[in-house]
């Protein structure tokens, strides 16, 4: 008995012919399409994008200003000379250094080892100032 049905005949398909998607875009467009595709917010896809030699550069920039400011915040007494003022003036500090670089890494999901260490120099720097400036107002009397 013979079967009036023809087989369809199949090619062989060979895949590695078809140009792959990945090596017909740049470089950029992968790291936008694989950026698009994860969870990230604004701000960590920003991150993402930025090369090591511009990621050191802002966290060494950002760790200055945030290490003025928390010795700004340090030695500001609100114009009163009161011992109030002072631990005032410490909470902002502290707040300053510590949880905004807590709170940034957080936003970013990267490390910020260098923000950090650029804000304790820049601390360090505004403190000894302070007491130079404090020294030479007073004549570097050591009195209690």
């Amino acid at each position: 008995m013979e079967d009036n049905q023809k087989t369809p005949e199949y090619e062989e398909y060979n895949a590695s012919l078809d140009p792959d998607p990945i090596e017909s875009m740049s470089a950029d467009e992968v790291q936008d399409s694989i950026l698009e595709d994860s969870g990230m917010n604004g701000f960590q896809k920003y991150v993402a994008r930025l090369n090591e030699k511009t990621w050191v550069l802002m966290q060494r920039i950002v760790g200055a200003i945030l290490g003025v400011a928390s010795g700004i915040a340090l030695f500001w007494n609100g114009g009163s000379d009161t011992e109030q003022g002072f631990s005032w003036s410490l909470i902002m500090a502290i707040v300053i250094a510590m949880l905004i670089p807590n709170i940034l890494e957080k936003q970013s999901g990267r490390r910020l080892n260098k923000l950090r260490i650029a804000l304790v120099i820049a601390l360090a720097v505004m403190i000894v100032g302070y007491f130079i400036v404090v020294g030479t107002r007073t004549g570097f009397k050591l009195t209690a």
